[in-house]
């Protein structure tokens, strides 16, 4: 039987739970509403270089 390892128990659920919420944004996604989750795309002002 393995040792138990929580270290790699937490890094499980970490990626667990990123995962099912990538899920959720997927399956409900609202066009209208779109998710930002990077900083450098969060501005409304674009410059164009």
């Amino acid at each position: 039987m393995r040792d138990h390892d929580a270290a790699l128990d937490q890094a499980i659920r970490e990626a667990a739970a990123i995962l099912g919420d990538a899920l959720v944004r997927l399956l409900f996604l609202d066009p209208a509403n779109p998710q930002v989750d990077f900083p450098e795309t969060e501005s409304p002002h674009v410059t164009a270089g």
